[in-house]
């Protein structure tokens, strides 16, 4: 089932920031209904908005639920125990995933995972780490070659801490109209420099397979280092600012995972966790690849991951 932000929020202004796929959620419970799921940054009294801007009760004879939430902003960074996660914002050699890293020109993100090209011609043999375009490629301003930092800049990484070379990414339209599939970019590996083909606090990934709602996930970042969740859209369009100095940079993406933390974590992901693999709790299976939520960190989005594999040609070691 897919439902555009044009349908869903035509004559609501600008209240309306995201639309999914769920259950109906009736006095802060779940029923078995499945609905429209509209988010708003703030639920308004029905009486107090013209009858132009209200939201409609169905569409296409769906129900609608409003559900209020904060517009969610990429999760670059701004100012499960083990040894990688108590130094996941230091440089660490050999590299896991999870970690801090970053374009010399953003604070810092996150590795998400190790793969191989699978474009022809290009060498099976070379090793690329994974991570957003707005934290590998600096939000479409990187170029090929351009250096990559472990740690990132906002945590000391310099010209000493170069891990990678930016490769290719998936160029992001910021226009909040032309919709995106995915945020995502590799850099190749550095020759020498020593690297472990795992997930911090996670392990060794085994393949990849599709989300369902209210399937339970994992994931490891630079800024919340493990953390718990669940699907709670397989399938969400949403507006997404991309520079919160920047009202006007905004992306529209389709078919996005929502994701919820569970307790006892209290944010699915803060700035920093940018490019984390999200993992299919239940097996070593990756599903997306993190990239935005709201500064609380109540909720997030994540690409999924067949996009992430096809928009940049490769596959996961």
């Amino acid at each position: 089932m897919s439902v555009t932000m044009a349908a869903a929020a035509a004559g609501a202004g600008q209240n309306v920031h995201a639309v999914g796929i769920g259950k109906k959620i009736v006095h802060g419970r779940e029923t078995d209904t499945l609905g429209v799921r509209l988010y708003v940054t703030q639920k308004i009294a029905v009486s107090a908005i013209a009858p132009r801007d209200r939201l409609p009760a169905s569409i296409d004879g769906i129900p609608t639920d409003v559900i209020e939430a904060p517009m969610a902003f990429v999760a670059a960074g701004q100012g499960a125990a083990a040894a990688c996660t108590d130094g996941r914002k230091q440089r660490q050699r050999p590299i896991v995933a999870g970690i801090s890293t970053g374009h010399p020109s953003i604070t810092a993100g996150t590795i998400g995972y190790f793969c191989r090209s699978i474009r022809p011609g290009d060498d099976p043999a070379v090793v690329y780490a994974i991570s957003n375009n707005h934290i590998f490629a600096n939000l479409n301003r990187g170029m090929v070659g351009d250096p990559l930092y472990q740690p990132g800049s906002i945590d000391g990484g310099t010209a000493v801490d170069v891990f990678a070379t930016l490769t290719r990414w998936v160029h992001l339209q910021v226009d909040g109209l032309t919709p995106n599939l995915v945020d995502c970019a590799i850099g190749e590996v550095s020759a020498g420099v020593p690297h472990s083909v795992e997930c911090c606090s996670i392990g060794l990934i085994a393949g990849t397979v599709s989300v369902t709602g209210g399937m339970a996930v994992r994931k490891h970042g630079r800024t919340t280092g493990y953390a718990e969740g669940t699907v709670t859209d397989e399938s969400i369009d949403a507006l997404v600012g991309m520079d919160q100095n920047d009202a006007s940079a905004v992306a529209l993406f389709h078919n996005q995972i929502r994701l919820a933390p569970t307790p006892p974590y209290t944010a699915i992901g803060l700035g920093g966790d940018s490019g984390s693999l999200v993992v299919d709790a239940s097996s070593q299976n990756a599903v997306g690849l993190y990239f935005a939520n709201p500064q609380s960190g109540e909720y997030g989005y994540a690409n999924p991951i067949a996009e992430v594999l096809s928009g940049l040609e490769i596959e996961l070691l």
